[in-house]
């Protein structure tokens, strides 16, 4: 799906670096978090996975082709991408429907009348996200939980081979975040997405996700599977702070002590 060899992110004009040596491969089929505290480079490393920027040093390569060469017009198609960012440019009054539509063009509004059949399929994925009877409803009709299953629906609806999602339960309560969560986990298992999923939260790491990258100060700082994390204590290493991160069911759950 992705692979990252030795990148590093400087600041334009600067000498100051963001992001250092990063090496990284997510496979097929593979659901990793992105993990790290605010201001580690989570955001930034997602650009440059999605194209949007590009790294001062080292290789970016995307469904196993280089990125020079590659229409990054073409990959951003295969990738569903999920952000505040992306929220914050749709017109308040755009009608649901409309909005899961346009993820078909990867773009902010409709350029074309869609098919009988794209219809329907955005129809039933806002049936499946509980939203069944709201399709006419102005975006901002919508409680923050609900914007935020319409963007993932938008990003799904092309199939994406690659789901990335930064921190979007960000702002929500905690049933909305539930709520989000579990449509997640059961729209991913049936359609057997890559997930990459950027939080600072371990509340959010649900049973979806087996491998973990964390990120601290633009550095790696820990990769691989999320129980070897925890017999690590790698995040009481991270906050610098005597932290027990426990499972509790299928859950993870923080306590300082």
């Amino acid at each position: 799906m992705i692979e990252l060899i030795n990148v590093s992110l400087d600041i334009y004009g600067s000498k100051r670096r963001i992001l250092s040596n990063i090496n990284w491969h997510v496979e097929d089929g593979q659901c990793w978090v992105l993990f790290g505290r605010n201001g580690s480079g989570k955001t930034k490393l997602l650009e440059i996975v999605n194209g949007f920027i590009f790294p001062t040093e080292g290789e970016v390569r995307r469904f196993g082709k280089p990125a020079i060469g590659s229409d990054i017009r073409e990959i951003r198609k295969r990738i569903g991408y999920i952000s505040s960012v992306i929220r914050d440019m749709f017109n308040p009054n755009e009608k649901v429907i409309d909005t899961v539509l346009s993820g078909l063009y990867s773009s902010v509004g409709l350029y074309r009348h869609p098919t009988k059949s794209e219809k329907e399929k955005a129809f039933e994925l806002i049936e499946r996200a509980g939203l069944g009877g709201r399709e006419q409803d102005s975006i901002n009709h919508l409680s923050d939980g609900e914007k935020q299953k319409i963007l993932m629906l938008r990003a799904l609806i092309n199939d994406p081979d690659l789901l990335i999602l930064d921190e979007p339960s960000t702002g929500l309560d905690i049933v909305a975040r539930e709520d989000f969560l579990q449509l997640l986990s059961s729209i991913t298992m049936e359609r057997e997405h890559s997930v990459i999923y950027v939080t600072h939260h371990v509340e959010e790491i649900t049973p979806l996700f087996k491998n973990i990258f964390i990120l601290n100060d633009g550095e790696e700082f820990f990769k691989g599977e999320i129980d070897r994390a925890l017999s690590m204590n790698v995040f009481s290493s991270l906050f610098g702070r005597n932290i027990e991160v426990f499972k509790k069911g299928d859950r993870l759950y923080a306590q300082l002590n």
